[in-house]
């Protein structure tokens, strides 16, 4: 019987050994577990345990929010493209401005009646001022005078008439338009045609060459005053040009106030 309770005892004593060396195990472990204490059930700050942090530092992820060191400012990115900058707000208002505005809407001409509106008359009478113009301070009269073919400014055969005041001062301008060669000069208003250039009825009232004329674009000038009155021929001293219808009148009236050019009135 003492056998098996020396037996009993030393079990017994073994047992407790054990536990205890099983409690002093589990208190270790606690101490080096953390305490994982929230703020709101315990009211302290949370403790890390030193060998579970990593080694940085922790100073600016534990700064207030409202702490004018807290956030660095922000690095672009490498790469980023750089945004273009707007325009002034003052010049994209005025171009919105010069493109919103109203533009003034194109001038439409008025539409003409082109069957009421009389036609212009043809022949050389419709022009007759660019070729005639007068000063009547000193009754001057200036003629331009257009050879054309067999023509006298397009009138031939006598169609047309150039009427200068009494004793005027004439100036003719002579212009052979046409390629064959052509003169003039101022016969008298009576009798016959001649056959080619004769003494002219007024002193100088001639071309030069008036036998043989003048070429193409070749020019001169006639000056001579007419007397108080008369009926005179302008013709071309070529031999059969005269005859051939190339001649007006030319009538010195006392009663003009003004000269005049046109066809020869009946």
């Amino acid at each position: 019987m003492s056998r098996s309770r020396s037996i009993q005892s030393i079990s017994l004593l073994l047992t407790g050994i054990a536990a205890g060396m099983g409690a002093v195990g589990c208190t270790k472990e606690a101490d080096r577990s953390p305490t994982l204490e929230t703020a709101a059930s315990s009211g302290t700050t949370v403790r890390v345990a030193d060998s579970a942090a990593p080694p940085h530092d922790t100073s600016a992820s534990l700064r207030a929010p409202d702490s004018p060191t807290a956030t660095p400012a922000p690095r672009k990115p490498v790469g980023h493209p750089v945004p273009k900058r707007r325009p002034a707000r003052d010049s994209l208002v005025q171009r919105v401005k010069a493109t919103s505005a109203p533009q003034a809407p194109a001038q439409i001409p008025a539409p003409t009646d082109s069957a009421s509106a009389p036609a212009a008359a043809p022949g050389p009478e419709a022009v007759s001022d660019k070729w005639l113009s007068y000063d009547p301070a000193t009754n001057t009269v200036t003629f331009e005078l257009i050879a054309g073919p067999f023509t006298f400014n397009g009138y031939r055969s006598g169609e047309g008439t150039l009427v200068v005041p009494s004793k005027a001062n004439m100036v003719i301008n002579f212009v052979n338009k046409d390629g064959t060669p052509h003169s003039a000069e101022i016969i008298s208003g009576e009798g016959p045609l001649p056959n080619a250039a004769v003494d002219p009825a007024i002193p100088r009232a001639y071309t030069n060459k008036v036998l043989e004329g003048l070429p193409q674009e070749a020019s001169d000038v006639m000056r001579f005053p007419v007397p108080e009155s008369g009926t005179y021929r302008i013709f071309c001293g070529v031999p059969g040009h005269g005859l051939s219808g190339m001649w007006i009148w030319m009538k010195v009236d006392p009663a003009a106030k003004t000269p005049s050019f046109g066809p020869t009135k009946a």
